[in-house]
């Protein structure tokens, strides 16, 4: 019995062990005039810390298109502008060549947020696109998988006291 039942904590807290934040996989969409395709790939660590991977494809394709003027905004609730990558530095657009990018962020709270990437234009000179793609993006506690063992430990030795006390075991 106690053997069945350190098995299943075992198997419990491998299944748990992973934190999640908010979406995890890459998410792809053509902005609002279809110029270009719009990767996205959020990557979440510890306290809200995501860093999103923003590629600029050709569309239909998954081949690399290069030079875009561009913005990448996190709004709060669809509206509420919390971060802007371009207002980082002072200005209103900002200029990639090789059209992959990593903005990191942290989160401050819970919520339903948007990813929005501007497109302001693209090649050299710039041809003006004025468009966007947005991603929906919920951020939610880590469940601590220290907590979550011990409420499994806690259990299973709850079971284990009073499957003994019924069949008198010790």
């Amino acid at each position: 019995l106690v053997g069945a039942v350190f098995s299943v904590t075992t198997t419990a807290t491998t299944t748990i062990a992973a934190p999640a934040y908010a979406q995890e996989s890459g998410m792809v969409k053509s902005t609002s005039k279809g110029t270009l395709d719009i990767g996205l790939a959020p990557t979440w660590s510890d306290a809200g810390q995501a860093t999103f991977t923003v590629s600029f494809l050709n569309p239909g394709t998954e081949s690399v298109h290069q030079h875009q003027d561009y913005d990448v905004r996190i709004l709060k609730g669809g509206q509420q502008q919390v971060f802007s990558a371009a207002g980082q530095t002072g200005q209103a657009v900002l200029h990639n060549v090789e059209g992959t990018l990593t903005i990191p962020y942290t989160f401050q709270e819970n919520g339903d947020y948007t990813v929005q990437v501007f497109l302001a234009g693209t090649g050299i000179p710039a041809i003006p696109t004025d468009e966007e793609a947005t991603f929906p993006i919920t951020v939610t506690p880590e469940f601590p998988a220290g907590g979550i063992l011990a409420a499994v430990m806690t259990a299973s030795l709850t079971i284990v006291i009073v499957l003994s006390q019924r069949t008198k075991l010790f």
